[in-house]
């Protein structure tokens, strides 16, 4: 299963930046993230759905942290 998300993002180098220490190898699931013109593109594979809604939710946390920090 694979699963790509698009989220509208003012710096999205500097989210990456920020998060990429975050991105660890994990049993349930693969996941990158890439930055494209005011946007980043999160891409998460897994063998089941249970691992995908897994790395779904832990990287969209990061993610909105990592804006809402970057607005204040």
């Amino acid at each position: 299963m694979r699963s790509e998300i698009e989220i509208e993002c003012e710096y999205p180098e500097t989210v990456i930046k920020s998060i990429n220490p975050d991105f660890e190898d994990t049993k349930k699931f693969d996941a990158n993230l890439k930055a494209e013109k005011n946007k980043l593109i999160l891409t998460v594979e897994s063998d089941n759905i249970s691992g995908l809604l897994a790395g779904i939710n832990s990287y969209m946390r990061l993610i909105r942290t990592a804006i809402d920090a970057g607005e204040i």
